[in-house]
């Protein structure tokens, strides 16, 4: 069998590579997500602000005091530990809180503001932190978000789902096209096929130009999603700024190694099915 006789440039063959294109992007995004939620959650955990409140009229000593009890816990970035007086707090807190009070009254005390490294981020140290630095005679309170309360683990799990779902779809999807596809080439060419077989051919031998095609449309197929994939990847890169922060590259090339494998495991795999099924059919049954 001539191999020029299959005919990738159909439009059923390029349903197929946009078929499976489209799966492998969902697949890449649902791998980045994956390996990139662990950077995701390290970022936004340090970036969460544990708020100090201190009482009124405090020497500097006593505010050196605190500043020490805060440096002691466990995980403090040192360089984030800030002071704010009450017309600062006013600013940081926001103008959204200081509604229903007259103009130039705040609600706030003085305040110390500092934050966390993300491996010490857990409601366990939390509530540590909260109980030491309470003992402080000039704390008046502390506030801050806890560990469950951020929720970066939720996000990133239902934002993986989804393109899971999507990704599963998709490969079903896929999968009834390259059937499809291949049968009608296989119906086109069952006499030949047949004759072969009776000739002695081998059935690698007939199914090689097959398995090879499908090759292809799984490469073709895998060009297509990663320029997509890194398409996005650049625009996100360009229009959110700690983006950069988050992306680790060699993730990225993972991931487009894994789909690389994955399009020519989809293509070869379900190509060797279907040819080996039509293979399996009697002469009687290709009359139609």
């Amino acid at each position: 069998m001539n191999n020029s006789k299959i005919n990738t440039s159909k439009p059923s063959y390029r349903y197929a590579v946009i078929s499976i294109s489209i799966v492998l992007y969902f697949l890449g995004i649902y791998i980045m997500l994956y390996l990139q939620s662990g950077k995701i959650d390290q970022m936004i955990k340090e970036q969460v602000s544990i708020v100090v409140e201190l009482k009124d009229s405090l020497l500097q000593s006593e505010k050196q005091v605190i500043e020490a009890a805060i440096k002691r816990q466990t995980g403090v970035i040192v360089n984030s530990i800030s002071y704010y007086g009450k017309s600062s707090a006013s600013k940081i807190m926001g103008d959204d809180v200081l509604t229903g009070f007259r103009k130039g009254e705040s609600p706030f005390k003085d305040m110390m503001i500092f934050r966390l490294q993300a491996e010490s981020y857990t409601n366990e140290n939390l509530n540590f932190i909260d109980k030491s630095l309470m003992k402080e005679r000039v704390v008046h309170d502390i506030f801050f978000e806890s560990e469950s309360d951020i929720g970066v683990h939720d996000l990133v799990h239902n934002l993986s789902l989804l393109f899971l779902l999507l990704s599963v779809i998709f490969v079903a999807l896929a999968l009834i096209i390259i059937h499809n596809t291949l049968s009608l080439s296989l119906y086109a060419d069952r006499w030949e096929i047949k004759t072969m077989e009776l000739v002695g051919a081998r059935r690698s031998f007939i199914r090689k130009p097959y398995v090879a095609h499908g090759r292809i449309i799984g490469q073709r197929a895998f060009l297509l999603a990663a320029i997509a994939l890194l398409g996005t990847v650049g625009i996100l890169y360009l229009s959110i700024s700690v983006f950069g922060s988050i992306l680790y590259w060699p993730y990225l090339i993972l991931t487009l190694v894994i789909l690389f494998v994955l399009s020519t495991l989809i293509t070869m795999v379900s190509t060797f099915t279907v040819v080996n099924k039509f293979l399996e059919q009697k002469l009687s049954e290709l009359h139609g």
